[in-house]
């Protein structure tokens, strides 16, 4: 798998692929009024200002034989100037369980590391035990922290990792 940071012109690849996510990855975590509303075109609203102007973040797309499989999101906690931050990771639907999403963990904490940051956060949906159980294999711990995002209306709860 080889990364890349992501442009303007991935965008329609990235919407399908998070669409995907939100209708498949998240059937069970998410309800159906709120899936619903996650369109093709909304998901390209959500990530377009990112890609248009990424305000110090930066979105990397993994690529597996000539397509996009995964992006993921980095930048500064906005909470915290001193914890990277991990605010999204998608792996396409079509090529999950097969260790994508553990190698763009990898490379969010790569770049981060890079950058400076001694530790990253992240949130996750309480309920997404996949994420959850990825997350605490890579070293991940609660914080104890939580929030509910009225877009989603599900729990997530936050996680950290300190760098070795």
């Amino acid at each position: 798998m080889e990364f890349r940071t992501a442009s303007l012109s991935d965008l329609s690849d990235i919407a399908a692929l998070f669409h995907a996510c939100w209708h498949i990855s998240y059937k069970d975590l998410l309800s159906a009024e709120v899936r619903s509303e996650m369109t093709l075109d909304n998901s390209a609203d959500l990530w377009r200002p990112s890609l248009i102007d990424p305000k110090g973040k930066e979105t990397v797309v993994g690529i597996l034989d000539s397509k996009i499989a995964s992006v993921f999101r980095i930048g500064e906690d906005k909470d915290d100037s001193t914890l990277g931050h991990l605010f999204s990771l998608y792996v396409d639907p079509k090529v999950a369980g097969k260790g994508l999403g553990k190698a763009s963990l990898n490379m969010a904490a790569e770049k981060l590391a890079e950058k400076g940051f001694k530790s990253m956060s992240l949130w996750v949906f309480e309920k997404n035990a996949i994420a959850r159980n990825l997350y605490q294999g890579f070293g991940f711990q609660l914080t104890g922290e939580s929030r509910v995002d009225e877009r989603w209306k599900e729990n997530e709860v936050k996680m950290r990792k300190e760098f070795t």
